[in-house]
Protein backbone atom coordinates (compact mmCIF):
# COMPACT_ATOMS: atom_id res chain seq x y z
CA UNK A 1 0.00 0.00 0.00
CA UNK A 2 2.95 2.32 0.60
CA UNK A 3 3.68 2.29 -3.13
CA UNK A 4 0.24 3.55 -4.13
CA UNK A 5 0.14 7.14 -5.36
CA UNK A 6 -1.02 9.63 -2.73
CA UNK A 7 -4.10 10.51 -4.79
CA UNK A 8 -5.21 6.87 -5.02
CA UNK A 9 -4.92 6.45 -1.28
CA UNK A 10 -7.27 9.38 -0.77
CA UNK A 11 -9.62 8.01 -3.43
CA UNK A 12 -9.81 4.67 -1.61
CA UNK A 13 -10.71 6.35 1.67
CA UNK A 14 -13.30 8.51 -0.08
CA UNK A 15 -15.09 5.37 -1.31
CA UNK A 16 -14.94 3.48 1.99
CA UNK A 17 -17.80 3.66 4.49
CA UNK A 18 -16.95 5.72 7.54
CA UNK A 19 -17.43 2.66 9.76
CA UNK A 20 -14.59 0.88 7.88
CA UNK A 21 -12.10 3.76 8.00
CA UNK A 22 -10.74 2.65 11.38
CA UNK A 23 -10.01 -0.87 10.13
CA UNK A 24 -8.37 0.40 6.94
CA UNK A 25 -6.07 2.66 8.98
CA UNK A 26 -4.68 -0.44 10.71
CA UNK A 27 -3.22 -1.74 7.42
CA UNK A 28 -0.03 0.35 7.57
CA UNK A 29 1.41 3.61 8.89
CA UNK A 30 0.87 5.40 5.58
CA UNK A 31 -2.85 4.62 5.50
CA UNK A 32 -3.10 5.40 9.19
CA UNK A 33 -1.85 8.92 8.45
CA UNK A 34 -3.96 9.45 5.33
CA UNK A 35 -7.06 8.05 7.05
CA UNK A 36 -6.99 10.75 9.71
CA UNK A 37 -8.66 13.11 7.23
CA UNK A 38 -11.59 10.67 6.93
CA UNK A 39 -11.83 9.43 10.49
CA UNK A 40 -13.90 12.32 11.80
CA UNK A 41 -14.70 14.78 8.99
CA UNK A 42 -18.04 15.78 10.54
CA UNK A 43 -19.43 15.96 14.06
CA UNK A 44 -23.08 16.36 15.04
CA UNK A 45 -23.98 17.71 18.45
CA UNK A 46 -27.31 18.08 20.22
CA UNK A 47 -28.30 20.24 23.18
CA UNK A 48 -27.12 17.75 25.83
CA UNK A 49 -24.14 17.75 28.16
CA UNK A 50 -22.90 14.43 26.74
CA UNK A 51 -22.86 15.81 23.20
CA UNK A 52 -20.97 18.96 24.21
CA UNK A 53 -18.44 16.90 26.15
CA UNK A 54 -17.85 14.78 23.03
CA UNK A 55 -17.04 17.89 20.99
CA UNK A 56 -14.79 19.17 23.79
CA UNK A 57 -12.76 15.95 23.66
CA UNK A 58 -12.25 16.40 19.91
CA UNK A 59 -11.21 20.03 20.38
CA UNK A 60 -8.60 19.01 22.94
CA UNK A 61 -7.13 16.34 20.64
CA UNK A 62 -4.00 17.72 18.91
CA UNK A 63 -4.70 15.90 15.62
CA UNK A 64 -8.48 15.40 15.31
CA UNK A 65 -9.18 19.06 16.09
CA UNK A 66 -7.25 19.96 12.91
CA UNK A 67 -9.06 17.32 10.83
CA UNK A 68 -12.63 18.31 11.70
CA UNK A 69 -14.15 20.12 8.71
CA UNK A 70 -17.92 20.03 9.30
CA UNK A 71 -20.05 20.80 12.35
CA UNK A 72 -23.79 20.12 12.60
CA UNK A 73 -25.39 21.79 15.61
CA UNK A 74 -28.95 20.66 16.43
CA UNK A 75 -30.30 23.30 18.80
CA UNK A 76 -33.76 21.71 19.04
CA UNK A 77 -34.93 20.71 22.52
CA UNK A 78 -37.60 18.31 23.73
CA UNK A 79 -41.02 19.75 24.44
CA UNK A 80 -42.48 19.33 27.91
CA UNK A 81 -45.10 16.60 28.45
CA UNK A 82 -46.55 16.58 31.93
CA UNK A 83 -47.38 12.88 32.16
CA UNK A 84 -46.98 9.61 30.30
CA UNK A 85 -50.30 9.99 28.47
CA UNK A 86 -49.17 13.29 26.93
CA UNK A 87 -45.85 11.72 26.02
CA UNK A 88 -47.61 8.75 24.37
CA UNK A 89 -49.84 11.13 22.39
CA UNK A 90 -46.74 12.97 21.18
CA UNK A 91 -45.26 9.67 19.99
CA UNK A 92 -48.44 9.00 18.02
CA UNK A 93 -48.16 12.43 16.42
CA UNK A 94 -44.53 11.71 15.54
CA UNK A 95 -45.52 8.45 13.89
CA UNK A 96 -48.23 10.24 11.93
CA UNK A 97 -46.13 13.19 10.77
CA UNK A 98 -42.62 11.87 11.37
CA UNK A 99 -39.93 12.24 8.74
CA UNK A 100 -38.52 8.72 8.75
CA UNK A 101 -41.30 6.57 10.20
CA UNK A 102 -44.28 7.48 8.05
CA UNK A 103 -43.44 5.50 4.93
CA UNK A 104 -42.13 2.46 6.79
CA UNK A 105 -45.19 2.00 9.03
CA UNK A 106 -47.91 3.11 6.66
CA UNK A 107 -49.91 0.08 5.40
CA UNK A 108 -50.37 -0.13 1.62
CA UNK A 109 -53.53 1.53 0.33
CA UNK A 110 -55.97 -0.85 -1.45
CA UNK A 111 -57.05 -0.28 -5.01
CA UNK A 112 -60.17 1.83 -5.54
CA UNK A 113 -62.14 -1.26 -6.63
CA UNK A 114 -60.87 -3.47 -3.80
CA UNK A 115 -63.45 -5.37 -1.68
CA UNK A 116 -64.87 -3.63 1.40
CA UNK A 117 -63.12 -6.20 3.58
CA UNK A 118 -59.72 -4.98 2.32
CA UNK A 119 -60.64 -1.37 3.04
CA UNK A 120 -61.79 -2.22 6.60
CA UNK A 121 -58.52 -4.05 7.19
CA UNK A 122 -56.58 -1.07 5.79
CA UNK A 123 -58.33 1.41 8.11
CA UNK A 124 -57.80 -0.84 11.14
CA UNK A 125 -54.10 -1.33 10.37
CA UNK A 126 -53.69 2.37 9.64
CA UNK A 127 -55.04 3.22 13.09
CA UNK A 128 -52.66 0.70 14.63
CA UNK A 129 -49.72 2.10 12.66
CA UNK A 130 -49.88 5.31 14.68
CA UNK A 131 -50.39 3.63 18.05
CA UNK A 132 -47.27 3.48 20.25
CA UNK A 133 -48.54 0.32 21.98
CA UNK A 134 -48.67 -1.48 18.65
CA UNK A 135 -45.16 -0.49 17.55
CA UNK A 136 -43.22 -0.59 20.83
CA UNK A 137 -43.17 -3.21 23.57
CA UNK A 138 -44.23 -2.36 27.11
CA UNK A 139 -40.59 -2.48 28.22
CA UNK A 140 -39.50 -0.14 25.39
CA UNK A 141 -42.18 2.36 26.37
CA UNK A 142 -41.18 2.23 30.03
CA UNK A 143 -37.50 2.77 29.24
CA UNK A 144 -38.34 5.45 26.68
CA UNK A 145 -40.46 7.46 29.12
CA UNK A 146 -37.80 7.25 31.84
CA UNK A 147 -35.20 8.40 29.30
CA UNK A 148 -37.43 11.24 28.15
CA UNK A 149 -37.87 12.54 31.71
CA UNK A 150 -34.10 12.41 32.29
CA UNK A 151 -33.15 14.17 29.02
CA UNK A 152 -35.89 16.80 29.31
CA UNK A 153 -34.82 17.60 32.88
CA UNK A 154 -31.22 17.92 31.77
CA UNK A 155 -32.09 20.26 28.90
CA UNK A 156 -34.34 22.31 31.16
CA UNK A 157 -31.50 22.65 33.69
CA UNK A 158 -29.01 23.63 30.97
CA UNK A 159 -31.37 26.31 29.67
CA UNK A 160 -31.75 27.78 33.15
CA UNK A 161 -27.96 27.98 33.36
CA UNK A 162 -27.83 29.73 29.97
CA UNK A 163 -25.62 26.89 28.80
CA UNK A 164 -24.40 26.57 25.21
CA UNK A 165 -23.38 29.88 23.69
CA UNK A 166 -20.11 30.48 25.55
CA UNK A 167 -19.16 26.80 25.29
CA UNK A 168 -19.74 26.65 21.52
CA UNK A 169 -17.88 29.92 20.96
CA UNK A 170 -14.83 28.64 22.85
CA UNK A 171 -14.76 25.27 21.07
CA UNK A 172 -15.35 26.57 17.53
CA UNK A 173 -12.46 29.00 17.93
CA UNK A 174 -10.14 25.98 18.29
CA UNK A 175 -11.17 24.22 15.04
CA UNK A 176 -8.78 25.82 12.51
CA UNK A 177 -9.88 23.84 9.45
CA UNK A 178 -13.64 24.14 9.91
CA UNK A 179 -15.27 24.59 6.48
CA UNK A 180 -18.96 23.70 6.85
CA UNK A 181 -21.52 24.63 9.51
CA UNK A 182 -25.14 23.52 9.75
CA UNK A 183 -27.43 25.05 12.38
CA UNK A 184 -30.56 22.91 12.59
CA UNK A 185 -33.60 24.56 14.15
CA UNK A 186 -37.07 22.94 14.21
CA UNK A 187 -35.58 19.98 12.24
CA UNK A 188 -35.23 22.34 9.30
CA UNK A 189 -31.65 21.59 8.28
CA UNK A 190 -31.17 17.92 9.13
CA UNK A 191 -28.87 16.30 6.56
CA UNK A 192 -30.61 13.79 4.28
CA UNK A 193 -28.30 10.98 5.37
CA UNK A 194 -28.57 11.87 9.05
CA UNK A 195 -28.62 8.90 11.41
CA UNK A 196 -27.96 10.63 14.73
CA UNK A 197 -30.96 12.87 15.21
CA UNK A 198 -33.26 11.95 12.34
CA UNK A 199 -35.47 9.58 14.37
CA UNK A 200 -35.43 10.31 18.09
CA UNK A 201 -33.22 12.01 20.65
CA UNK A 202 -31.18 9.57 22.74
CA UNK A 203 -33.83 6.88 23.15
CA UNK A 204 -36.67 9.20 24.21
CA UNK A 205 -38.85 7.89 21.31
CA UNK A 206 -39.45 11.56 20.43
CA UNK A 207 -37.85 14.00 18.06
CA UNK A 208 -36.36 17.14 19.55
CA UNK A 209 -38.60 19.36 17.47
CA UNK A 210 -38.07 22.63 19.28
CA UNK A 211 -39.98 24.51 21.92
CA UNK A 212 -41.64 27.74 20.79
CA UNK A 213 -42.02 28.78 24.44
CA UNK A 214 -38.25 28.80 24.90
CA UNK A 215 -37.09 32.42 24.63
CA UNK A 216 -33.78 31.66 22.92
CA UNK A 217 -35.01 29.00 20.51
CA UNK A 218 -35.10 31.50 17.65
CA UNK A 219 -31.57 30.45 16.66
CA UNK A 220 -30.03 33.92 16.87
CA UNK A 221 -27.91 33.41 20.05
CA UNK A 222 -26.63 30.06 18.78
CA UNK A 223 -25.69 31.47 15.38
CA UNK A 224 -23.93 34.46 16.92
CA UNK A 225 -21.95 32.18 19.22
CA UNK A 226 -20.71 30.25 16.18
CA UNK A 227 -19.78 33.48 14.37
CA UNK A 228 -18.00 34.95 17.39
CA UNK A 229 -16.07 31.70 17.84
CA UNK A 230 -14.82 31.91 14.24
CA UNK A 231 -14.08 35.62 14.65
CA UNK A 232 -12.00 35.04 17.81
CA UNK A 233 -10.04 32.08 16.42
CA UNK A 234 -6.29 32.52 16.19
CA UNK A 235 -6.32 30.63 12.88
CA UNK A 236 -7.93 32.22 9.82
CA UNK A 237 -11.09 30.07 9.56
CA UNK A 238 -12.73 30.41 6.16
CA UNK A 239 -16.13 28.75 5.85
CA UNK A 240 -17.20 27.33 2.49
CA UNK A 241 -20.82 26.51 3.34
CA UNK A 242 -23.32 27.72 5.93
CA UNK A 243 -26.76 26.19 6.34
CA UNK A 244 -28.76 28.15 8.90
CA UNK A 245 -31.99 26.21 8.51
CA UNK A 246 -34.77 28.26 10.10
CA UNK A 247 -33.69 31.30 12.08
CA UNK A 248 -35.60 34.30 13.39
CA UNK A 249 -35.69 37.43 11.23
CA UNK A 250 -34.50 39.28 14.34
CA UNK A 251 -30.96 38.49 13.25
CA UNK A 252 -31.41 41.56 11.03
CA UNK A 253 -31.87 43.88 14.00
CA UNK A 254 -28.56 42.96 15.63
CA UNK A 255 -26.08 45.68 16.50
CA UNK A 256 -23.75 46.97 13.79
CA UNK A 257 -20.80 45.24 15.47
CA UNK A 258 -22.44 41.82 15.16
CA UNK A 259 -23.56 42.49 11.60
CA UNK A 260 -20.00 43.43 10.67
CA UNK A 261 -18.76 40.11 12.10
CA UNK A 262 -21.44 38.26 10.14
CA UNK A 263 -20.37 39.94 6.89
CA UNK A 264 -16.78 38.95 7.60
CA UNK A 265 -17.74 35.28 8.19
CA UNK A 266 -20.02 35.12 5.13
CA UNK A 267 -17.50 36.61 2.69
CA UNK A 268 -15.65 33.37 1.69
CA UNK A 269 -18.82 31.23 1.36
CA UNK A 270 -19.66 29.16 -1.70
CA UNK A 271 -23.01 27.93 -0.33
CA UNK A 272 -25.46 29.89 1.81
CA UNK A 273 -28.82 28.55 3.01
CA UNK A 274 -30.88 30.79 5.25
CA UNK A 275 -34.55 30.44 6.19
CA UNK A 276 -35.80 33.60 7.90
CA UNK A 277 -38.84 32.96 10.12
CA UNK A 278 -41.27 35.70 11.13
CA UNK A 279 -43.27 33.41 13.42
CA UNK A 280 -40.77 32.29 16.06
CA UNK A 281 -41.27 33.93 19.46
CA UNK A 282 -43.83 36.23 17.87
CA UNK A 283 -47.19 34.47 17.75
CA UNK A 284 -46.76 31.58 20.20
CA UNK A 285 -48.55 31.89 23.53
CA UNK A 286 -48.64 28.23 24.55
CA UNK A 287 -47.76 24.96 22.91
CA UNK A 288 -49.98 24.61 19.88
CA UNK A 289 -51.73 27.96 20.45
CA UNK A 290 -50.82 30.39 17.68
CA UNK A 291 -51.73 34.06 17.42
CA UNK A 292 -51.99 34.98 13.72
CA UNK A 293 -52.14 38.73 14.38
CA UNK A 294 -48.87 38.66 16.33
CA UNK A 295 -47.23 36.63 13.58
CA UNK A 296 -48.35 39.17 10.98
CA UNK A 297 -46.67 41.86 13.08
CA UNK A 298 -43.49 39.79 12.62
CA UNK A 299 -43.93 40.00 8.84
CA UNK A 300 -44.32 43.78 9.01
CA UNK A 301 -41.29 44.32 11.25
CA UNK A 302 -39.17 41.98 9.14
CA UNK A 303 -40.08 43.82 5.94
CA UNK A 304 -39.20 47.12 7.60
CA UNK A 305 -35.64 45.92 8.25
CA UNK A 306 -35.46 44.52 4.71
CA UNK A 307 -36.43 47.95 3.38
CA UNK A 308 -33.45 49.42 5.24
CA UNK A 309 -31.19 47.25 3.08
CA UNK A 310 -29.67 45.27 5.94
CA UNK A 311 -29.95 41.87 4.29
CA UNK A 312 -28.48 42.91 0.89
CA UNK A 313 -25.60 44.61 2.71
CA UNK A 314 -24.92 41.35 4.54
CA UNK A 315 -25.00 38.96 1.57
CA UNK A 316 -23.71 41.18 -1.25
CA UNK A 317 -19.93 40.92 -0.57
CA UNK A 318 -19.69 37.15 -1.18
CA UNK A 319 -17.75 36.99 -4.47
CA UNK A 320 -17.50 33.18 -4.75
CA UNK A 321 -21.12 32.34 -3.89
CA UNK A 322 -22.40 29.45 -6.03
CA UNK A 323 -25.58 28.27 -4.23
CA UNK A 324 -28.05 30.66 -2.57
CA UNK A 325 -31.15 29.40 -0.77
CA UNK A 326 -32.70 32.48 0.82
CA UNK A 327 -36.25 31.69 1.87
CA UNK A 328 -38.88 32.86 4.34
CA UNK A 329 -41.08 30.97 6.79
CA UNK A 330 -44.33 32.73 7.52
CA UNK A 331 -48.02 32.09 8.15
CA UNK A 332 -48.83 34.62 5.43
CA UNK A 333 -47.79 33.80 1.86
CA UNK A 334 -45.82 35.95 -0.53
CA UNK A 335 -45.31 38.95 1.74
CA UNK A 336 -41.62 39.65 1.14
CA UNK A 337 -40.37 42.03 -1.53
CA UNK A 338 -37.75 40.49 -3.82
CA UNK A 339 -35.99 43.79 -4.50
CA UNK A 340 -35.68 44.88 -0.86
CA UNK A 341 -34.24 41.42 -0.11
CA UNK A 342 -31.71 41.23 -2.94
CA UNK A 343 -31.18 44.89 -3.82
CA UNK A 344 -28.53 45.20 -6.53
CA UNK A 345 -26.63 42.08 -5.43
CA UNK A 346 -24.61 40.29 -8.09
CA UNK A 347 -22.59 37.13 -7.61
CA UNK A 348 -20.39 36.27 -10.61
CA UNK A 349 -20.26 32.53 -9.81
CA UNK A 350 -23.90 31.91 -8.85
CA UNK A 351 -25.22 28.61 -10.26
CA UNK A 352 -28.26 27.85 -8.09
CA UNK A 353 -30.94 29.99 -6.43
CA UNK A 354 -34.04 29.19 -4.33
CA UNK A 355 -36.90 31.68 -3.87
CA UNK A 356 -39.74 31.10 -1.37
CA UNK A 357 -42.62 33.42 -0.34
CA UNK A 358 -41.55 36.42 -2.41
CA UNK A 359 -43.48 38.94 -4.48
CA UNK A 360 -42.44 41.29 -7.28
CA UNK A 361 -43.46 42.21 -10.80
CA UNK A 362 -42.19 40.15 -13.71
CA UNK A 363 -39.58 42.75 -14.66
CA UNK A 364 -37.88 42.74 -11.25
CA UNK A 365 -37.94 38.94 -11.05
CA UNK A 366 -36.30 38.58 -14.45
CA UNK A 367 -33.85 41.38 -13.58
CA UNK A 368 -32.61 39.63 -10.40
CA UNK A 369 -32.26 36.33 -12.25
CA UNK A 370 -30.95 37.99 -15.42
CA UNK A 371 -27.91 39.44 -13.63
CA UNK A 372 -26.70 35.83 -13.39
CA UNK A 373 -27.93 34.55 -16.75
CA UNK A 374 -24.46 33.45 -17.85
CA UNK A 375 -23.82 31.26 -14.79
CA UNK A 376 -27.27 30.34 -13.43
CA UNK A 377 -28.21 26.69 -14.03
CA UNK A 378 -30.77 25.83 -11.30
CA UNK A 379 -33.84 27.83 -10.21
CA UNK A 380 -36.31 26.72 -7.51
CA UNK A 381 -39.46 28.74 -6.82
CA UNK A 382 -42.09 28.19 -4.13
CA UNK A 383 -45.16 30.36 -3.45
CA UNK A 384 -44.41 33.40 -5.60
CA UNK A 385 -46.79 36.27 -6.45
CA UNK A 386 -46.44 38.54 -9.47
CA UNK A 387 -47.74 42.07 -8.94
CA UNK A 388 -47.63 42.71 -12.70
CA UNK A 389 -47.03 40.43 -15.64
CA UNK A 390 -48.10 36.89 -16.46
CA UNK A 391 -46.47 33.58 -15.64
CA UNK A 392 -46.54 32.29 -19.24
CA UNK A 393 -44.45 35.31 -20.26
CA UNK A 394 -42.01 34.65 -17.39
CA UNK A 395 -41.63 31.00 -18.40
CA UNK A 396 -41.07 32.04 -22.01
CA UNK A 397 -38.38 34.54 -20.99
CA UNK A 398 -36.63 31.95 -18.82
CA UNK A 399 -36.57 29.58 -21.77
CA UNK A 400 -35.31 32.22 -24.20
CA UNK A 401 -32.70 34.07 -22.14
CA UNK A 402 -31.35 31.37 -19.82
CA UNK A 403 -29.74 27.97 -20.22
CA UNK A 404 -31.15 26.25 -17.15
CA UNK A 405 -30.40 22.63 -16.37
CA UNK A 406 -33.08 22.43 -13.68
CA UNK A 407 -36.25 24.40 -12.99
CA UNK A 408 -38.48 23.42 -10.08
CA UNK A 409 -41.72 25.10 -9.02
CA UNK A 410 -43.85 24.22 -6.01
CA UNK A 411 -46.77 25.71 -4.12
CA UNK A 412 -48.72 28.63 -5.59
CA UNK A 413 -47.52 30.81 -8.42
CA UNK A 414 -50.12 33.57 -8.45
CA UNK A 415 -50.94 36.82 -10.19
CA UNK A 416 -52.62 39.73 -8.42
CA UNK A 417 -55.10 40.61 -11.15
CA UNK A 418 -55.68 37.51 -13.26
CA UNK A 419 -57.58 34.69 -11.61
CA UNK A 420 -56.91 32.33 -14.52
CA UNK A 421 -53.15 32.84 -14.18
CA UNK A 422 -53.01 30.76 -11.01
CA UNK A 423 -50.69 27.77 -10.88
CA UNK A 424 -51.29 25.43 -7.96
CA UNK A 425 -48.51 22.92 -7.28
CA UNK A 426 -49.22 22.42 -3.57
CA UNK A 427 -50.43 18.87 -3.93
CA UNK A 428 -48.79 15.73 -5.15
CA UNK A 429 -51.43 14.55 -7.61
CA UNK A 430 -50.40 13.02 -10.92
CA UNK A 431 -51.89 16.00 -12.75
CA UNK A 432 -49.90 18.57 -10.74
CA UNK A 433 -46.74 16.52 -11.13
CA UNK A 434 -47.33 16.33 -14.88
CA UNK A 435 -47.79 20.14 -15.11
CA UNK A 436 -44.62 20.77 -13.08
CA UNK A 437 -42.60 18.42 -15.26
CA UNK A 438 -44.00 19.96 -18.45
CA UNK A 439 -43.17 23.51 -17.32
CA UNK A 440 -39.69 22.42 -16.24
CA UNK A 441 -39.07 20.75 -19.61
CA UNK A 442 -40.32 23.85 -21.43
CA UNK A 443 -38.15 26.26 -19.40
CA UNK A 444 -35.09 24.04 -19.90
CA UNK A 445 -35.57 24.37 -23.64
CA UNK A 446 -36.73 20.84 -24.42
CA UNK A 447 -37.50 20.91 -28.13
CA UNK A 448 -40.26 18.32 -27.73
CA UNK A 449 -42.25 20.52 -25.33
CA UNK A 450 -44.12 23.66 -26.32
CA UNK A 451 -46.04 25.95 -24.04
CA UNK A 452 -49.22 24.92 -25.77
CA UNK A 453 -48.56 21.43 -24.42
CA UNK A 454 -48.25 22.86 -20.92
CA UNK A 455 -51.52 24.78 -21.26
CA UNK A 456 -53.32 21.70 -22.54
CA UNK A 457 -52.24 19.71 -19.50
CA UNK A 458 -53.12 22.57 -17.14
CA UNK A 459 -56.60 23.00 -18.63
CA UNK A 460 -57.35 19.28 -18.90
Amino acid sequence: MDRLPFELQHLIFALVDRSDVRNLRLACKTLAHVGLDYLLPEVEITFTRKSFDHLAEIVRHPILSHRLKSLVYHIDVLREHHDKDEWMQAIGDRLLFGINTFNSWMPPRPASDAPKRDWRLYRRNRAKAFSPEWIYTEKQLAVGYATYKRVWSEQHHLRQQDFGSAEIMAMVSQLPNLKHITLSNFLDAIPKDNNTVGDTLEGTLLEAFGDENYEHHCGVPQLLSLFHGIHLATADIKLESLNMGMISWKILQERDHNLAIMKEILRPLKLLKMGLSTSQNYGWHALGDFDDEAALDGNTDCQAFLNEGRLPAMIKPIPNLQVLDLTFHSTDWCKFDLISTFGDCYWPCLREIHLHLYYSDDKNLLDVLGRHAETLKVVHMQHYRLLRGLWPEVFCSLRTNFHLEEFFCWGLLTNSSTVSDHWDFCGGSDRQKSIRESIAAYVRGDDSTTFEDVLKIANA
